[in-house]
């Protein structure tokens, strides 16, 4: 679109409904939200599972269609059957808008309510429990508390986390909601139980009031109980800073350039740099290696438009890899453990070839489907044990 629409509540009400009645074809339609995170995780070669919400309507069999074909292991819904022929047919929808210049906005439901958007979910079966219990890393974001309440947020990263998984949580553009009252509470609380957070500066700053970086991160490190062992702070061209606080006592810092890219599209980019993040933390990779990894995943998927199946494609990601390592900015020790990180992760997921076609599909207007324990930020479920092994898992919501 020429530009992007007005913060005007009554405008933006205006163009939902306008968008809602004639939707872009199916040409222009791609999944979202932790979808991306859990697209960008499986071309990695983490296994992957969803759990959360498709609707039974064309949108939510898409979904289904796109995540199968990526790979992922399984899916599980959370609507019960009782509540068929109710609001949770439909599969929540977000317009994705983007601007001549690649700047993107949203436009869906989630600005406008009624909240929890799930209505009548209330409980998790114990199938879905089952399965985060089996997981080895569960991801989430803030979008998850429009969708679901906190008590039954907190019942599905409780039963992954008791059974050793990791829990990463972006409060994302949606911490700006969370200033007080039950919001601030189910903020608090998601970032009581996260291990890793990851905030871009603009977010940090929301959630933090700091507008240094490290001064951010280590704020959050220092929370009073919490358990966080890794903050991570995205700043855009500027490149992303890690922030781990260390057994001992104190807080080491690491910080990683941006990935010299034409950037296309940014949508996308946060979710896909979380994968890397993940694979580095399950696999007690070293610091410096996983954020480049991060940045490559992150930068990959800027170079083209859209989000979904337009994610990082490993080819791409292996090419910024190599010009890195060319142009000296990030080391070659940092970008030679980034390369076998992700040697490591195809091995273990069987995609040594490094299959995935990252091509995209829609180009601006597009109507991002998401689904998941919320569906433009859940958090993910985990997969089965294989081997002995826990499944690393994205809730797709």
């Amino acid at each position: 679109m020429d530009q992007l629409p007005p913060p005007d509540a009554a405008a933006r009400r205006a163009l939902l409904a306008r968008l809602t009645a004639a939707p872009p074809g199916q040409e222009a339609w791609e999944c979202g939200g932790m979808t991306n995170f859990t697209i960008a995780a499986a071309r990695l070669g983490l296994r992957t599972g969803a759990v959360g919400h498709l609707g039974a309507d064309v949108y939510g069999a898409y979904m289904e269609r796109v995540l199968r074909g990526e790979g992922l292991g399984s899916i599980h819904r959370i609507a019960p059957p009782e509540l068929a022929g109710t609001s949770l047919d439909q599969t929540l929808v977000c317009f994705v808008l983007v601007d001549p210049a690649g700047g993107h906005a949203f436009c869906s439901r989630y600005d406008f309510g009624p909240w929890p958007l799930l209505e009548g979910v209330e409980q998790l079966p114990p199938r879905i429990l089952q399965a985060l219990a089996g997981a080895r890393a569960v991801c989430a974001n803030g979008y998850i508390f429009d969708e679901l309440p906190l008590e039954l947020v907190k019942q599905a990263v409780n039963a992954a986390s008791s059974a050793g998984a990791a829990v990463f949580f972006d409060p994302g553009p949606r911490c700006h909601t969370m200033k007080s009252g039950s919001r601030l509470e189910a903020l608090h609380t998601m970032m009581d139980l996260s291990d890793t957070i990851l905030m871009t500066l603009e977010e940090a700053v929301e959630v933090t009031g700091e507008t240094d970086p490290l001064a951010a991160a280590r704020a959050v490190l220092a929370r009073p109980g919490a358990k966080t062992r890794w903050c991570v702070v995205k700043e855009g061209g500027a490149g992303a800073l890690l922030a781990e606080r260390r057994p001992g006592g104190g807080v080491e810092a690491h910080q990683c350039p941006a990935m010299q890219v034409e950037v296309v599209d940014t949508v996308g980019c946060g979710d896909s740099f979380a994968a890397a993040i993940v694979a580095g933390y399950v696999n007690n990779h070293d610091i410096p290696g996983t954020l480049v990894l991060a940045n490559a995943v992150g930068a990959a998927t800027a170079t083209g438009r859209g989000a979904g199946t337009n994610v990082a494609a490993v080819g791409t990601v292996r090419r910024l890899l190599r010009d890195a390592a060319a142009a000296g900015r990030h080391g070659a020790a940092a970008v030679a453990s980034a390369e076998r990180l992700l040697a490591l992760t195809l091995a273990a997921g069987g995609r040594e070839s490094g299959n995935g076609n990252g091509n995209g599909i829609g180009d601006g207007n597009g109507a991002g489907a998401d689904g998941g324990l919320g569906g433009g930020g859940g958090a993910g479920a985990g997969g089965r044990r294989r081997d002995g092994e826990r499944e690393a898992a994205a809730r797709a919501a």
